[in-house]
């Protein structure tokens, strides 16, 4: 039997491991071994075989990047194949100590460790919002590849992070069971270095497919994202009108000049919805 585990793509200071790379390894294996990239996904694929899987999916290497088709395709059907993965491997490379002596006292072992995983930036990355939520199993992993935990046994934590409710971390719910405003408001404070993946990583959250277009700026990214919403269930956004004046109070927020990021998308995202929902 054939399994599959999606390994969430780690970014920041690692460098990419790519297909291209995988293709033509002659006389520059040596080089390759010294990416970061390469030797998570060594690790990865060492922990899926413990685990007695059999193949592992990575999007930094099994993506063409160079194809359009096979990129639009794959984007379109990301979280297709994080739901219908067995697990999911999360390597959090800036969560750097994880275990520690007995000299430390366990209260400060806990604040650490509390601390480090709050902080990490995978959570603020766009992409990560669908792969915490669509598979059956996430594990989180350190640095140097030790346990965190699961998505299960650390879902207290992962709730205060990301307001993500609990009956959602623990699968007694998916997320069609909530309104779209509130699922939306999950992907605040995210970001993703190609901008109109803001928009895209919330395809298979909403329900909706788009064909990607990486020529196109945020905003008319989440336009058409709305419009593909409304076209795949006709009628919700005027069912949910009774909630207009709490989303325009979002989008009418004054903005400082010292702003952070992730409020500026915030303002992008619920200006384009609540755009909709006036009308």
């Amino acid at each position: 039997m054939m399994f599959t585990v999606p390994l969430i793509s780690v970014w920041s200071s690692y460098r990419y491991f790519t297909f291209q790379e995988f293709l033509n390894p002659e006389g520059r294996r040596e080089e390759m071994k010294k990416k970061s990239g390469y030797q998570k996904i060594l690790h990865a694929c060492m922990k899926a075989q413990n685990d007695g899987i059999d193949f592992i999916w990575i999007d930094t290497c099994c993506m063409v990047k160079g194809n359009h088709d096979e990129v639009a395709r794959d984007i379109k059907s990301m979280y297709a194949y994080y739901e219908n993965s067995v697990i999911c491997y999360a390597y959090l490379v800036d969560v750097y100590k994880w275990n520690f002596g007995r000299e430390s006292s366990p209260w400060y072992r806990e604040q650490w460790r509390k601390w480090m995983f709050e902080d990490s930036e995978w959570f603020q990355r766009g992409w990560t919002l669908q792969e915490l939520l669509a598979p059956k199993e996430v594990v989180f992993f350190s640095r140097k590849w030790k346990k965190i935990g699961t998505r299960e046994e650390l879902k207290e934590l992962i709730c205060s992070i990301t307001a993500i409710p609990l009956e959602l971390l623990e699968g007694k719910a998916s997320p069609k069971d909530f309104d779209v405003k509130t699922r939306m408001s999950w992907a605040m404070g995210r970001m993703s270095t190609k901008p109109p993946d803001r928009a895209y990583c919330l395809l298979g959250i909403l329900d909706v497919t788009l064909e990607p277009d990486y020529d196109e700026d945020v905003e008319t990214a989440f336009r058409r994202l709305q419009d593909a919403f409304e076209k795949a269930h006709p009628g919700y956004l005027d069912a949910e009108s009774h909630e207009k004046n709490l989303i325009n109070s979002l989008v009418c927020q004054n903005l400082s000049e010292g702003q952070s990021q992730w409020e500026t998308q915030w303002r992008i995202l619920t200006n384009t919805w609540a755009c909709a929902i006036s009308i």
